[in-house]
């Protein structure tokens, strides 16, 4: 991914693009798909200078899955203030400059009207870009994803504040992320009210679909925002070629929308 000042929601690439571009690969994407539609911020953090990638990246999440809030996409780097409506679940999403979550905590935790502590532990996922290692210059990729934990109660109401979560990494010897979302996927679970085995089967259902639609090159956003808002999840099912995402996307706009009727 590389800079476009400001770039607006419409011009965005597709969460399907931004997996064909290998700005992140198709397990994450439908893991922040789940987080996002289920009303947990999302948070970039971009090398300083580079609000631009960050923009995209997030003009493209959201555009995808949460046009309403795609909004949030052209606002410049987090401001204390937006930071605030961030974590009491007013904004969807924001960008601001670190290399790190542990930089993205510094700088939304000081300076002026800083976040507390307690704060910053409802920050959500936080996708990191840093530089591609394949030769093509000033392109970024998502390095590292982080689940922030929110502030819990043990059984005896006491507060706790929670490590975060790594859920990808991106492994340059291998050429591919690796993946640790399976250790906090029940608390997600839990957080959405859903099953940890329903949400576990769901984001492999997600997984694949949005893989398929990559490899056959369905990138449009307008398409992609038309098939993830007539998604259905079959629970325990079976999970064929022609379900989910790729069903919709094969029987065409008429016959689809007969499909999600049904």
């Amino acid at each position: 991914m590389t800079d476009s000042p400001a770039a607006a929601p419409a011009d965005a690439p597709s969460l399907v693009e931004l997996i064909a571009r290998g700005i992140l690969d198709a397990e994450l994407a439908a893991l922040v798909w789940l987080l996002v539609e289920g009303g947990v911020p999302v948070v970039i953090a971009v090398p300083e200078g580079r609000a631009g990638a960050g923009i995209q990246l997030l003009g493209g999440i959201l555009g995808s899955i949460q046009p309403d809030e795609a909004g949030d996409a052209r606002s410049a780097l987090l401001t204390p203030a937006g930071a605030a409506s961030l974590i009491r679940g007013r904004r969807a999403g924001g960008v601001t400059e670190g290399a790190s979550l542990q930089e993205v905590r510094d700088r939304l935790g000081g300076g002026p009207l800083p976040l507390s502590p307690d704060q910053l532990t409802f920050l959500g996922c936080v996708l990191v870009l840093g530089e591609a290692t394949d030769g093509r210059r000033g392109r970024l990729r998502v390095t590292a994803a982080h689940y922030v934990r929110p502030l819990a109660r043990d059984a005896h109401g006491h507060q706790q504040r929670l490590d975060p979560a790594v859920l990808a990494t991106w492994d340059d010897r291998l050429g591919r992320y690796e993946h640790f979302a399976w250790g906090v996927l029940p608390e997600i679970a839990a957080r959405l009210g859903r099953r940890a085995g329903d949400l576990e089967a769901d984001l492999h259902h997600r997984r694949d679909d949005l893989a398929g639609l990559a490899k056959a090159g369905v990138t449009k956003l307008d398409e992609v925002q038309r098939l993830i808002a007539g998604y259905r999840v079959r629970y325990g099912g079976a999970h064929g070629p022609a379900s989910g995402l790729e069903s919709a996307h094969a029987h065409g706009p008429d016959e689809s929308e007969d499909h999600r009727a049904n």
